[in-house]
C-alpha cells in the first residue's frame, strides 16, 4: 500500500473518532473485591467524554450493578470519590461498597476515664452508659453469612432502685447526687456513700481523699449539697474537715473526720434529798481537810437516827439546757426530774410534805424512792471472840468497832463498821459502809448487794453489786463491781491489783511512778443471744449435710450433673438449701446489730483519771486492752464503737 492510500485510511478513522467524541462517552467505573470480600473498592476509572454520562452517585450504582456487585453503596465513600474527581485525583481504591460485618455481643457498660476508687462529688458526669448489645451476623458482598464469635446473652447495665445518681436518658451520661464511690454490684450501679450520720444524730462523719476519680483536687464545700439533701442544717467543721483532706493528700491515705457535730444537752438535777446532817449525805466518804485528810469519824452512808430526828427534806429539780442535733432537732436535757418519796417502817412526813422525822431508832435507808428507818444490831465492840461469827436472818448490823481476822459477818441489809475490816467474810444484801479501812492480807471475802465505802483497801478482794467508794487507796486488791467505782473524795489512789467495774472507774490517780502494774477495766458483758446462736447452729449443720450430698457447687452445676430421674427431686433440695442461707444471713445479720448495740452502749461508759496515770497500767474495756507507756495527766479511756479501740481523751 502506497503512503497516500495509507495516510487517507488514517484520516478516515479520525474522522470516526471525532464523531464518537462528539456523540459523547460515559464514564466507566472497574471494580475489585477484597480478599474476604467485604469490600468493593475502584480499580479502574476512565472520565466521560463529550456529551458522555459523568462520574455520579446514579453513575456508580449502575456500574457497580453492570458489575454484579450487590450491597448498599457507602454514601461517604461515593461522596469522597466525586469531591477527588471533581479535583482531578485519582479515585483509585476508593471503597464504595461493605460487607455487614458481625456483631459481638457485648455487656451493658460505663465509659469513662474515671478511677472508681476515688469518691464522686454532688452533680458530677463520672461516666456514660453503653446499653447491653446482643451478637448479629454479618454478610460479605457474595451474600455469605458470617457468624459472631461471641452470642452470649448480654448483661444489662442498670441503676439499682436506690443507686444515689440519675440517667440522661437521650445522652446516656450519668450524674452522681451525692459523695460516694460508685460501685457496680449484679448489673446494678449505685453510689456508696462516704457519709455516715450517728444513730444519735450527733454528729456527721466522713471519709476524705486525696482527690476525685478525675485526680481533681476538692475541698470540703463540695459536700455541703450532699448534707443539704440529708437536711443537715449544723454548720460544717472546716477547719477538722480540711485537715483530713490535707492529710488524705499527704498521706495518700484515707482520712475520717467528724465534719458536722451537734450540741449536746446540759444535763439539769433531778430533784434530790437532802439528809438533815451533812454527815448523813450517801455520797460523802468523809470531810476532807486542807491537807488532804478526811475525818472518817464525821460520816455515814446509813446514819442513825433516834425517835423524833429530822431525816431530811427534798429539794425541788433544776431545768437543765436543751442540745441541738445535726438536723436542728433539739434534744431535751436529762434531768430535771420530781423526786417522789414514800415514807417507810418507822418514818413519818412533817406537814410541809418534803421533810421527814424517824419514830424510832435505827439505819436510815433510802432505796427505790422508800425512805425508811430499819432493825440494827448494835455491837459493843469488835466482833471478835466476845461476839462469835454474827449471821441474821433480817435487818442490819452496827459493828462499834472492828470486824476481826477469820470472823464473818452476814445480814441481809446493811453493815456498818466504826473502825476497819481485817481478813474476815463479809456479806450484806445491802451496803457495807466502813469508817476505816479494808486490810484483808489476801484473806476473807467482802461482798455486797449494794455500795461499798471505805477510807482505804489493802490486799483484799472485794465484790459488789453497787458503787464502791474509797476515799485514799486501793492497794493490790481484786475488785469486781456492777457498778461504778470511784477514789477521789481523798488520795483517792489505785495501785496494784486488778479493778473492774460494769459501768466505770473513777480515781485521783492510777499506778505508781515505779511502774506497778495496775489493771483498770470495764466488764460490761453483751447479753448472748442464745436462742439465734442456738438456731444458727442447727442451720448449720443442716447445711453441712445438704453440702456432703448434693456438693458444695452452684445451683446450675448440681442440676447439670444430676439425671434427668432425680432432678424433681434435686430441685426441692435446692430450694430448701437456699432458704437455709438466707435465714442464715437474717441470723448473721441480727447477731452483729445486736453487736454494734453492745458497742454503742460501751461508748457510753468511760475510766477517768483526774490527776495523772502511771506506766505499767493496763486499760481494759470490751474486750481491747491498752498499755500506759508514760506519765499522763487527767485522762479519759473510752471505747469507740467505730473503730472498735480504746481511745484517750483530756477532760
Amino acid at each position: 500500500m502506497t503512503d497516500k492510500a495509507t495516510s487517507a485510511k488514517r484520516a478516515d478513522l479520525r474522522n470516526k473518532l471525532d464523531n464518537v467524541v462528539a456523540e459523547g462517552r460515559d464514564a466507566v467505573l472497574e471494580f475489585q473485591l477484597t480478599p474476604d470480600r467485604m469490600a468493593a473498592f475502584i480499580s479502574a476509572y476512565t472520565p466521560a467524554e463529550g456529551a458522555g454520562t459523568p462520574l455520579s452517585i446514579e453513575l456508580m450504582k449502575s456500574e457497580l450493578k453492570r458489575a454484579g456487585i450487590n450491597g448498599k453503596l457507602d454514601h461517604d465513600g461515593a461522596m469522597f470519590a466525586l469531591k477527588r474527581a471533581g479535583e482531578g485525583k485519582s479515585i483509585i481504591n476508593v471503597a464504595l461498597v461493605r460487607g455487614t460485618y458481625p456483631q459481638n455481643s457485648t455487656d451493658g457498660q460505663i465509659i469513662t476515664d474515671a478511677d472508681f476508687n476515688f469518691p464522686v462529688l454532688p452533680g458530677m458526669e463520672f461516666g456514660t452508659l453503653h446499653e447491653a448489645i446482643p451478637s448479629s451476623p454479618g454478610r460479605n458482598l457474595s451474600g455469605e453469612t458470617i457468624p459472631a464469635k461471641d452470642t452470649h446473652t448480654p448483661s444489662p447495665l442498670t441503676l439499682a432502685a436506690d443507686s444515689n445518681c440519675s440517667l440522661d436518658v437521650e445522652t446516656g451520661t450519668l450524674v452522681s447526687n451525692i459523695y460516694g464511690l460508685v460501685q457496680v454490684h449484679d448489673n446494678e450501679i449505685l453510689i456508696e456513700s462516704l457519709i455516715n450520720i450517728s444513730e444519735d444524730s450527733m454528729k456527721v462523719t466522713a471519709k476524705l481523699y486525696p482527690h476525685d476519680c478525675f485526680n481533681m483536687r476538692y475541698e470540703l464545700s463540695a459536700l455541703e449539697p450532699v448534707l443539704q439533701a440529708l437536711n443537715v442544717v449544723r454548720p460544717l467543721q472546716h477547719v477538722a474537715g480540711q485537715t483530713a483532706i490535707k492529710n488524705a493528700r499527704e498521706t495518700k491515705t484515707v482520712q475520717k473526720a467528724v465534719i458536722v457535730v451537734g450540741t449536746e444537752p446540759v444535763p439539769g438535777r433531778d430533784g434530790y434529798f437532802e439528809y438533815a446532817r451533812e454527815d448523813n449525805a450517801p455520797q460523802s466518804v468523809g470531810t476532807t481537810g486542807e491537807d488532804g485528810r478526811v475525818d472518817f469519824k464525821n460520816r455515814g452512808v446509813h446514819p442513825m437516827v433516834g425517835p423524833g430526828d429530822i431525816i431530811g427534806k427534798i429539794h425541788p429539780p433544776v431545768e437543765g439546757k436543751a442540745g441541738e442535733d445535726v438536723f436542728g432537732k433539739l434534744t431535751p436535757p436529762p434531768g430535771g426530774n420530781h423526786l417522789e418519796i414514800k415514807a417507810g417502817p418507822h418514818v413519818a412526813p412533817m406537814p410541809d410534805g418534803i421533810t421527814y422525822k424517824a419514830t424510832a431508832a435505827g439505819i436510815v435507808q433510802l432505796q427505790d424512792n422508800l425512805l425508811a428507818v430499819k432493825d440494827v444490831l448494835e455491837t459493843k465492840g469488835d466482833v471478835d471472840y466476845t461476839t462469835g461469827n454474827i449471821k441474821l436472818e433480817k435487818g442490819s448490823v452496827h459493828v462499834n468497832g472492828s470486824i476481826r481476822d477469820g470472823f464473818s459477818v452476814e445480814v441481809p441489809a446493811h453493815i456498818v463498821v466504826n473502825d476497819s475490816i481485817e481478813g474476815a467474810s463479809v456479806t450484806a444484801g445491802g451496803d457495807i459502809e466502813v469508817k476505816g479501812g479494808l486490810v484483808m492480807s489476801n484473806k476473807g471475802l467482802i461482798r455486797a448487794g449494794g455500795c461499798i465505802t471505805a477510807q482505804f483497801a489493802s490486799n483484799s478482794r472485794i465484790e459488789c453489786d453497787d458503787e464502791i467508794i474509797i476515799a485514799h487507796e486501793i492497794s493490790n486488791c481484786l475488785i469486781r463491781s456492777r457498778g461504778p467505782v470511784t477514789a477521789f473524795g481523798g488520795k483517792g489512789i489505785i495501785q496494784g491489783g486488778s479493778v473492774t467495774s460494769n459501768v466505770g472507774i473513777e480515781a485521783n490517780e492510777i499506778g505508781s511512778e515505779i511502774g506497778v502494774k495496775t489493771i483498770v477495766g470495764i466488764t460490761a458483758k453483751q447479753k448472748v443471744n442464745d436462742k439465734l446462736i442456738k438456731e444458727r447452729e442447727s442451720l448449720r449443720e443442716r447445711l453441712s449435710k445438704i453440702n456432703s450430698v448434693v456438693g458444695p457447687e452452684d445451683n446450675e452445676s448440681i442440676m447439670r450433673s444430676t439425671p434427668a430421674a432425680k432432678q424433681a427431686q434435686m430441685k426441692e433440695i435446692l430450694l430448701l438449701r437456699g432458704r437455709i442461707k438466707l435465714k442464715l444471713k437474717e441470723i448473721r445479720k441480727q447477731l452483729s446489730k445486736e453487736l454494734n448495740e453492745y458497742y454503742r452502749y460501751l461508748e457510753l461508759l468511760s475510766i477517768r483519771v483526774h490527776r495523772k496515770i502511771h506506766p505499767g497500767v493496763e486499760i481494759r474495756i470490751g474486750g481491747k486492752a491498752v498499755q500506759i507507756s508514760k506519765t499522763t495527766p487527767r485522762m479519759k479511756f473510752r471505747f469507740d464503737a467505730d473503730e472498735r479501740t480504746i481511745i484517750a481523751t483530756k477532760f
